[in-house]
């Protein structure tokens, strides 16, 4: 990136920030009596294109981050570590449509780092060429277990595991903080999620050591090891570690503790505002903006569902304006 389009793209991205949600308008959506009354609301602020439907309006709003990314840079691979969990997303609809022979285009994500041409041409050569060397090996080991066993969950865990595995190698590529942090902050949030769950339901050291992800902060074999034994060593470990002061959410509701975290990077994002030599107020936004999609997912969710008004609150993100 020039230093003429790197000047250039930050100061759109600082022109458009003034259209992010705040916390006022988080709270006018929370207060809605229906669903359709938070939709009128997203509508007048310009989500959506127009369509009644909630899911439309959210893909919609998720397509436009990445027209608007690509508008103002012209090489978008700087942002693969944000883009690839859209294409393994894309490799497992691949995989799973060639085993069911039911495809359903309608699932695939735009925007990934790989197009989605390629990815259905991967398939139907079975060819993994068709994808970056640093994919191929996930998707050829995840499309033998699915076409030898039809087991989807251990097509999803070699997958999960690729997304976080390549997103922290890209993350470390780029060279950028803002970036490495987030990806390593991914994987630890999966790992910690994966051995809370995996405990509770016995699941054993083999299926541990093939889904937990290496990432700072967390030492996946002492989790491993931690989970086989039980919750309460998982809860144990985890008090050894920079996720100690959320044990208490941890124990109590794993949504609770994915807001925490989710508000932790927030945080850690929010220092990027008045950066302007690096492409950290660039990543900065587009994470802002997912965060703001999530957080209407949720509330989305919890309208259509009538939840508790004190149940949503618990489940809302903080803002990054």
């Amino acid at each position: 990136m020039s230093n003429n389009e790197h000047i250039y793209a930050v100061a759109r991205i600082k022109a458009k920030e003034v259209n992010l949600l705040d916390s006022s308008t988080i709270e006018q959506l929370i207060s809605a009596s229906s669903l359709e009354a938070m939709n009128k609301i997203l509508k007048d602020r310009g989500w959506g294109d127009g369509t009644d439907n909630d899911e439309d309006m959210l893909s919609v709003e998720s397509d436009k981050i990445w027209t608007f990314i690509s508008e103002i840079i012209q090489d978008l691979s700087v942002f693969d570590t944000l883009r690839v969990e859209r294409d393994f997303h894309n490799i497992k609809v691949a995989i799973k449509s060639e085993f069911s022979k039911n495809p359903d285009d309608s699932i695939y994500q735009k925007y990934g780092s790989v197009s989605i041409k390629n990815i259905k041409e991967m398939m139907a050569a079975k060819d993994t060429n068709f994808i970056p060397e640093y994919m191929q090996k996930y998707a050829d080991k995840a499309y033998r277990y699915m076409m030898k066993t039809g087991d989807s969950q251990l097509c999803d865990t070699v997958l999960d595991k690729g997304t976080l595995e390549v997103m922290i190698m890209l993350s470390e590529k780029s060279g950028n903080r803002l970036l490495k942090e987030y990806a390593q902050t991914k994987a630890a949030i999966s790992n910690i999620k994966i051995a809370i769950r995996g405990a509770k339901t016995k699941k054993t050291k083999e299926f541990f050591d093939r889904a937990l992800v290496k990432c700072d902060g967390i030492n996946i074999e002492n989790l491993s090891n931690a989970a086989v034994q039980g919750i309460e060593n998982v809860y144990s470990y985890l008090e050894t570690t920079s996720y100690s002061s959320a044990i208490d959410l941890i124990k109590s509701d794993l949504a609770a503790f994915e807001c925490w975290c989710d508000n932790q990077i927030m945080k850690s994002i929010k220092k990027e505002k008045y950066t302007s030599t690096t492409i950290s107020p660039i990543v900065a936004y587009i994470l802002a903006r997912e965060n703001e999609i999530k957080t209407v997912r949720i509330l989305t969710v919890a309208k259509r569902n009538n939840l508790a008004l004190e149940e949503v609150k618990k489940r809302m993100r903080d803002m990054y304006v």
